[in-house]
This record gives structure tokens, sequence and C-alpha cells, in this order.
């Protein structure tokens, strides 16, 4: 298993944060929901861990995956969120021994305080990498040859709730114990749709919608850096390649040239090895300054 790298200087980390206007339709779903109770179905505590790992939208693809590789190091207790942990009882990564499962809705912003102590229970009071992994497409955000013209209000709602705006405010319900944490470290997924010289480059793949949430994402986390730096903590936007899941990769008329499996191995290296050096920053999955495919 690898071990965490610490930069040159010997500083584990460098973090950012960021706290947008909230539109009051992108947030009016999650406020009339009722508040889940977040509670754990599996795993153990921390003591016997050297890290506590936190990823959302964890029950599959991805996410599923990022849980797969890292708990695949014995020294990682990986915390897995997720919407609905009965489903989850069917995946047998999910039920490692040092993957601990928390209920956890992404579009219930309500909830998050609630979530955060919940999973500083399972981490004893510290995490140490967060993995904001959760995403969804939606409308011309999932079709590739469709332009914004033709997006809705209610596509761009509840991309820009999941993606950007939970992002933001689960980021900063988790600080506290981030800052507890060894190595600080968090980790954005992005994508190289929201970078703008790709989306000139390669205007066939539009997917309008779901792009501008990624790309206001890489912003989110260039403002934590600027807010975190002096903290310890290191930031990353990191743009997995194009995978193929059900989120990104399938009945989309193009083929996803990743397997997720080859995604993840190459972006766990990266985040292992990157540094307060690297706060702020957009990257691909190797660790590339650029939006690539793979």
């Amino acid at each position: 298993p690898c071990e965490l790298a610490t930069n040159p200087t010997g500083d584990p980390s460098t973090l950012p944060s960021f706290v947008p206007n909230q539109p009051k339709h992108y947030i009016s779903n999650a406020q009339h929901r009722l508040r889940p109770q977040p509670f754990v179905i599996s795993g153990n505590m921390s003591a016997q861990y050297s890290r506590t790992i936190v990823v959302t939208g964890a029950s599959r693809g991805l996410g599923l995956e990022w849980v797969r590789q890292l708990s695949d190091d014995g020294q990682n207790l990986v915390v897995a969120v997720v919407r609905n942990p009965e489903n989850a009882k069917r995946s047998d990564t999910l039920l490692r021994h040092n993957v601990t499962v928390v209920k956890g809705d992404m579009s219930d912003l309500d909830s998050f305080s609630s979530l955060a102590a919940e999973i500083s229970k399972v981490g004893g009071g510290k995490v140490d990498i967060l993995i904001n992994n959760a995403g969804v497409m939606i409308g011309t955000g999932a079709e590739p040859q469709t332009g914004i013209s033709k997006s809705t209000l209610e596509e761009w709602g509840d991309q820009f709730n999941i993606n950007v705006i939970s992002l933001v405010f689960f980021t900063i319900a988790l600080l506290p114990f981030l800052e507890n944490g060894r190595y600080k470290k968090v980790v954005n997924v992005a994508s190289m749709l929201g970078d703008v010289s790709y989306a000139l480059a390669r205007p066939e793949l539009q997917f309008s919608s779901y792009a501008v949430t990624k790309a206001a994402v890489t912003m989110a986390n260039a403002k934590f850096h600027v807010e975190f730096k002096d903290k310890g903590f290191t930031f990353l936007a990191l743009n997995p390649g194009w995978v193929n899941t059900d989120l990104a990769g399938k009945g989309k008329g193009v083929n996803a040239p990743l397997q997720p499996e080859d995604s993840i191995r190459q972006c766990l290296n990266f985040v292992y090895r990157s540094g307060p050096q690297d706060s702020g920053k957009f990257f691909s999955l190797d660790g590339r300054p650029e939006a690539v495919l793979a």
C-alpha cells in the first residue's frame, strides 16, 4: 500500500473555502424534505487505523471504486457516505472491515452538521482526507450534443445543488475535523468538461449545464485554497478523466475510454503524492495540470 506523501517542505497539506449565495430555487427541495438522521451500519472505529478518509457518493461508480482502492490499504478507515445504506449491504466493498457506511443525503443541506458529527464519531474527532465525489448529470448536462439554449431551470437547480452548493457546505461542515487530521487533504472531483479551453477545443462535447457546474467546482476549489492556504491544507480539483460509469460513460452515444479502476488508481497515486504546493489548482487524474480524457 502507498504511504501518503508529505511535500518537500515537510508541511503535510493546504485547503480552501467558498460560501456562495444560496438561490432559494436551488435548495428549496432539500429544505422541505424530512431531515435524515445519519447512522453507521458497518465498520469499526478509528483507533486501529492511521488515516480516516471520507468519500461521498460512495454507493456506485467512481465513488465505490474510491472506497474499494482506499480500503485495499489496511491502514485506512474509509467512511462511505451513501443515500441508501440498505442497498449498500449488497456491495462486498462496503462490507469490508475497514469501511464504515454512513447515511447521508447530499441534497439536504440542513443535515450536514449532524452528518459531520456522525462522521467525526467514526473518525475519533478527525478526518484526514475528504473526497467530494457525489455528483449528478441531468437534462442537457447528460447530453453531448444538446446546446445550453435547450436547458431548463430545473436541471440547473438540481445540478448546482448537488455538484456545487452541497460540495461547498459539506466541506465547511467537516473543516473542524479536517483541521484535526494529519493530512488535511480535500479532493473535489472536477471534470475536463469544466475547463474553458477544453470546451472551446471540443465543441462536439456539450454536456452544457453539467459542464458549468464543474467549472464552478474548480473555482470553489481555488477559493478554499485562498482562504485556508496558511492552515496546512491541500485542496485539489481533480479530473478523473472520461470514465465508463452510469453517470457519464454509458448510454450517451459516446464511448468513455477509461474504466473506473484505471482512473481511480491514477487519481489515488496523485492524491497520495500531492501537497500544499498543489493546493487550489486543477489537475487531471495522473497529475497533469490540464484537462484530458484519459
